[in-house]
């Protein structure tokens, strides 16, 4: 009888926890995905390589892949630091192939790749 009782007792402390941690309004994701197609890196040597090789997979949904503008997506990976993000890109990671599809790009271009994508997006406003 006191084993069930002390079970229970867990177990309404276990969905409890679970309920308060669902209501976190900090972990709420305010980022609309449809930002990470209307965003371009302003140089125009980098908007082609990351147009070649990394708006594909980071700007779809469902890829694995952190958005392109989705800061609080990219955080953990950034909390990781640049070295390690680097050698994720240079050695592959998880379905991103080596080098992120861009065999020619050196570090320095890289580093600004990831830089631009993990900012926070900011859209485009139209001319009037």
């Amino acid at each position: 009888m006191c084993l069930q009782r002390a079970l229970k007792y867990q177990a309404s402390i276990l969905l409890l926890f679970v309920m308060l941690t669902g209501c976190d309004p900090t972990e709420q994701k305010t980022f609309d995905p449809a930002l990470s197609s209307q965003i371009q890196p302003h140089d125009p040597q980098l908007s082609a390589i990351y147009d070649r090789s990394c708006k594909t997979c980071h700007t779809l949904e469902g890829t694995g892949a952190p958005l392109t503008g989705d800061s609080q997506g990219w955080q953990v990976r950034m909390d990781k630091g640049m070295d390690a993000l680097l050698d994720s890109v240079i050695n592959g990671s998880g379905g991103m192939p080596p080098f992120g599809m861009c065999m020619d790009c050196d570090v320095d271009e890289f580093e600004a790749l990831i830089t631009f994508m993990a900012a926070p997006a900011i859209p485009a406003t139209s001319a009037e």
